[in-house]
């Protein structure tokens, strides 16, 4: 764990990029359990370890639509759990060797790719609801519960390194729309309003290793530096945040009979950002995966029906953001392409406007 002096040597020397800054402050510090339970601290994952890709999920701040926002900082990891420790509670349906973690209802997240010594560069298909994030394809089934997930030649996925993070649905134009959580059901989920239903939700991270015999040049990770806002003061904990939170619930949720209502990812307010085209090729990665995790979105108010201890704390917002002078960045990555994306995402409702007219 960094204690917050290490933290603010990473930030001088530039090893940790754009929200990473914050996400490296002492765990200890910024991930904690809300409830104060030893029990629910020992089972929270800060990582996951997906086929030697290690990926965290990351809170931050929803950014404003109608206007092209820079990278939002990270204000500390989404507390992860295993659905086999939670088996009392978690919904049938749930496959007992996927994870979860909770949202809040529109609230925003990025993922967050670990730096740290893999032997091969891993090629990713991120996915939510089933809806690949850079294509914007549904994810094509061969069978009941068997679905057909490829790398495509029209760049479907990231290549880590030298992509540090995603922040959302990859639009055209250097540009992605943020990930913002929405109800299963709303309407307002993508999955939703490009295939006319909401049964899947959550996030799907699959994997792919390079092909038995390759040894590829880890292609450089791009550095970030701050265009607005400061690390000056204090960085601030959710503890310390308290009284500019969203509305909702405050770690009060109540056990209920009702069944655990299940999320998904709709579409948020426009970050700039890349998704950098493949520097080996697609010939060089294997065509079955190496790994494929499944993560359930649960909202709040739910997850103590699911675990027996309450929520996180409720995100910052904008306005709050902004009002405590918290950094935005940028990266030094204008000699590397952009990836095509898709235009679909420009056409779907951000969550929070109501169901997208069919």
């Amino acid at each position: 764990m960094w204690v917050f002096i290490t933290l603010v040597k990473y930030i001088l020397s530039s090893a940790f990029l754009h929200p990473e800054s914050l996400k490296q402050l002492s765990e200890a510090k910024m991930i904690r359990d809300p409830t104060g339970s030893d029990l629910l601290q020992r089972v929270q994952l800060e990582y996951l370890n997906i086929g030697g890709l290690r990926v965290n999920f990351q809170r931050t701040c929803r950014v404003p639509a109608g206007v092209s926002n820079s990278l939002p900082a990270g204000l500390g990891s989404f507390p992860v759990f295993r659905v086999s420790d939670f088996k009392t509670g978690a919904p049938d349906e749930w496959r007992d060797d996927g994870y979860f973690m909770p949202m809040y209802r529109q609230e925003a997240m990025w993922i967050n790719f670990a730096r740290g010594y893999m032997e091969n560069p891993k090629a990713l298909i991120v996915g939510a609801g089933n809806i690949n994030a850079v294509s914007g394809v549904p994810f094509a089934r061969t069978g009941e519960e068997t679905l057909d997930i490829k790398l495509e030649p029209k760049q479907n996925y990231l290549v880590v390194p030298p992509q540090p993070w995603l922040d959302g649905w990859k639009a055209e134009d250097g540009k992605v729309y943020q990930f913002v959580a929405a109800e299963l059901g709303s309407g307002e989920t993508v999955e939703g309003q490009i295939t006319g239903k909401e049964t899947v939700g959550g996030i799907q991270l699959i994997v792919y290793d390079p092909k038995e015999g390759q040894s590829l040049t880890h292609a450089t990770r791009p550095h970030e530096y701050i265009v607005g806002g400061s690390w000056s003061s204090a960085v601030p904990t959710y503890s310390g945040l308290k009284g500019v939170m969203m509305a909702g619930v405050e770690g009060t949720a109540t056990l209920r009979s009702m069944s655990v209502q299940s999320m998904g990812l709709g579409r948020g307010g426009e970050i700039q950002q890349k998704i950098y085209p493949d520097p080996h090729g697609l010939d060089v990665w294997r065509e079955k995966p190496t790994a494929v995790e499944m993560v359930y979105l649960v909202s709040s108010e739910d997850f103590r029906q699911v675990t027996g201890h309450n929520s996180p704390p409720t995100p910052v917002t904008h306005e709050a953001y902004q009002k405590l002078g918290l950094p935005w960045f940028e990266l030094h990555d204008a000699k590397l392409g952009d990836s095509t994306g898709a235009d679909i995402f420009a056409k779907l409702k951000p969550v929070g406007e109501g169901k997208a007219q069919k």
